[in-house]
């Protein structure tokens, strides 16, 4: 293309099909073509772009039609044959919306550049920083994603669709305590944030690796982003889990013989379900909501993985911009909010995403004391339960602690049964929350 001397053929051709589908890339496209900064070098993407330029939703059949029409000594037969046949790998797309948006960033400060310079060079000194600034602006404003809008009585097929999968027994994701899931119909689901409190040292990192364990069990992608240290100890406990071996032996690398068959055999099954993530090669402690987008997208980009789980140990270590920690816990809850009903691709439904809390520092005697934390006893900023689907909490006297048992409450959920305690048997010396053979309401 002509002002880009690095978009070549093949990059041309995948860059129609990409406009086939995502109407802001074919709007920006236009802009440039229209400008003449930009011009189809390949035949068949010329010839493909006339097709669908005046057409709002382009399709393949267009194509096909228009191919059939082409003669037989046209430049464009070859070429349009290869648009037409090849796959649409939605990572290639990717690839291509991000380049064409960075070129045409870069074309717009050039514009700001050559302007506001003119201008300079009038000495009309306010009229060149207007010029930068509202260049400056159109730059950052110039992104792809789109705009969460819906045609609604056009799209009554697909909320059918969204509603039959979202019902389906692989859309739920379980924690194995069969009271709970049932009164989360069948458990946490894409779309929702769980959010789970408990004083300190009572047992939220184990929550989330049994969410974790369970999850993976059941063949789902689990992304888990350990905010606190290095992962090694969180691994350890996911070992523990599977190789069903105490936690104090895992750490010394003693696994029986006959567990590591078991587990090495469950492990190539398993695949790469479960991803691992620490922040030690940064900022200690200063991992924030954008560097969890990245590690999304670089997941997806370079590995083809997009988590069906994301578990955030914990939500208030996220880094965030606030003038106290109330605001900047208020915001960090918030991005969870937005990750878990972020749409990454056509047809993807968002996240599932857990991430604890600390509940309020506890009264003198309430380790001896029985009694159950509830949503209005969160830490810090009260924002949290406003924005979460689910708020859940971990309770143990000093006497449950001995006896390994704790109480959970699902204190809220916008959209089933709350109000549920349920008395299970801790199993923390496997690495995991829950002994699952053991439930009792």
């Amino acid at each position: 293309m002509q002002g880009a001397d690095e978009f070549g053929v093949t990059f041309q051709r995948q860059l129609i099909k990409g406009m086939m589908s995502d109407p802001g890339l074919k709007a920006l496209v236009s802009r440039f073509l229209k400008s003449g900064q930009l011009g189809w070098t390949d035949p068949a993407s010329l010839w493909a772009w006339q097709v669908i330029r005046h057409d709002d939703s382009p399709s393949m059949l267009a194509l096909k039609t228009e191919r059939l029409r082409l003669d037989d000594d046209d430049p464009a037969v070859v070429g349009a044959d290869s648009i037409i046949e090849s796959d649409n790998d939605w990572r290639d797309s990717d690839y291509v919306r991000s380049q064409v948006t960075e070129w045409a960033r870069k074309q717009v400060f050039q514009m700001a550049f050559e302007e506001s310079r003119y201008a300079w060079n009038k000495n009309d000194i306010d009229e060149a920083q207007k010029i930068m600034l509202r260049r400056i602006e159109e730059m950052s404003s110039m992104r792809l994603e789109e705009a969460d809008r819906g045609w609604f009585f056009a799209e009554f097929e697909d909320r059918q669709h969204r509603r039959a999968s979202s019902t389906s027994a692989t859309s739920s994701i379980p924690i194995g305590i069969g009271r709970l899931d049932e009164a989360m119909q069948g458990g946490l689901h894409a779309g929702e944030l769980e959010v789970v409190m408990a004083y300190s040292g009572i047992g939220k990192t184990f929550w989330c690796v049994q969410r974790g364990f369970v999850a993976a069990r059941l063949r789902h992608k689990v992304l888990h982003f350990v905010l606190e240290g290095g992962r090694a100890k969180t691994e350890d406990r996911y070992e523990a889990r599977f190789s069903e071996t105490l936690y104090s032996r895992v750490k010394r690398g003693e696994i029986s013989s006959d567990k590591m068959s078991l587990i090495n055999r469950e492990y190539r099954a398993l695949g790469r379900n479960l991803v691992l993530r620490g922040f030690n090669d940064g900022e200690s402690w200063r991992a924030t909501y954008e560097d969890i987008i990245c590690e999304l997208k670089e997941l997806r980009v370079s590995h083809g993985f997009v988590p069906d789980l994301i578990i955030v140990d914990y939500g208030d270590l996220l880094h965030a911009d606030g003038d106290n920690e109330y605001g900047r816990q208020k915001t960090s809850f918030r991005q969870l909010k937005s990750l878990s009903e972020r749409i990454e691709t056509r047809g993807h439904r968002g996240y599932a995403v857990c991430s604890p809390t600390q509940a309020v520092r506890p009264d003198q005697g309430a380790d001896v004391r029985e009694h159950v934390l509830r949503p209005r006893d969160v830490a810090d900023c009260y924002e949290k339960v406003r924005v979460s689907d689910v708020i859940l909490s971990i309770n143990r006297t000093e006497d449950e602690k001995t006896d390994k048992v704790a109480r959970v409450f699902l204190g809220k959920h916008r959209d089933a049964e709350d109000g549920v305690l349920v008395r299970v048997r801790t199993d923390y010396e496997h690495g995991a929350f829950s002994d699952l053979s053991y439930q009792e309401e």
